[in-house]
């Protein structure tokens, strides 16, 4: 779906730290961390999807102090292929260049499944039992301040998921991680594998590589 256009409830005008985002060398989005407490960067993918990964900004504000309580979306599952390259960077001064939008006005038509859903074991099992379209992820991170990082999934892993963390109890500097876990982690919500932890400071950049 990428960028997502649509209603904004923070001003275009005010220029606060923010976060922009390039994919291969092409800017995406520009989204300022005005009226929020939490900004977050997401890249994921799994072994069994039809998509090799996708893209996501959001963020929102749940801290009362800050205003009323938001929950927006600037980018909503962007594509991405084997060899795309995403730049993340913290910016001083920044100016929101997307719309948000609202859970709502992204799915208007969802509507709650009707009747008994499916026991997590059970869905688990089913997706164990799953042909893997691909065996693996790879991918090569390099900060403004650091080495180049190559690594890559393990053999038994599902997923990936990389994250560029902003809030606004550390306006200053935003957490980077990527990690991957297979499907006994997932279930038993136990950390996965750490591949990589970065932390950016303002004017710094992170660039993520994500092939097969």
């Amino acid at each position: 779906m990428g960028v997502v256009p649509g209603r904004s409830t923070r001003s275009l005008d005010v220029k606060m730290p923010g976060i922009a985002i390039a994919l291969n060398n092409v800017p995406l989005a520009t989204v300022s961390t005005e009226g929020t407490s939490v900004l977050t960067v997401r890249v994921n993918g799994d072994m069994l999807g039809p998509d090799f990964a996708s893209l996501d900004v959001s963020g929102g504000n749940y801290d009362e102090n800050l205003g009323p309580k938001t929950y927006l979306t600037w980018v909503h599952d962007q594509p991405m292929r084997p060899g795309d390259e995403i730049e993340v960077t913290l910016v001083e001064s920044a100016t929101t260049n997307v719309d948000g939008k609202t859970i709502d006005e992204l799915f208007p038509d969802y509507e709650e499944p009707v009747g008994p859903s499916q026991p997590l074991s059970e869905l688990f099992r089913d997706l164990a039992g799953r042909p893997r379209i691909r065996e693996r992820f790879s991918f090569r991170l390099a900060s403004t301040e650091s080495e180049p990082i190559s690594t890559a999934t393990g053999p038994g892993d599902h997923s990936f998921g990389f994250s560029v963390l902003w809030d606004s109890l550390h306006p200053e500097r935003a957490r980077v991680s990527l990690s991957s876990a297979n499907l006994e982690c997932i279930e038993a919500r136990k950390p996965g594998t750490r591949l990589a932890d970065l932390t950016l400071h303002c004017g710094q950049g992170v660039r993520l590589r994500v092939d097969v």
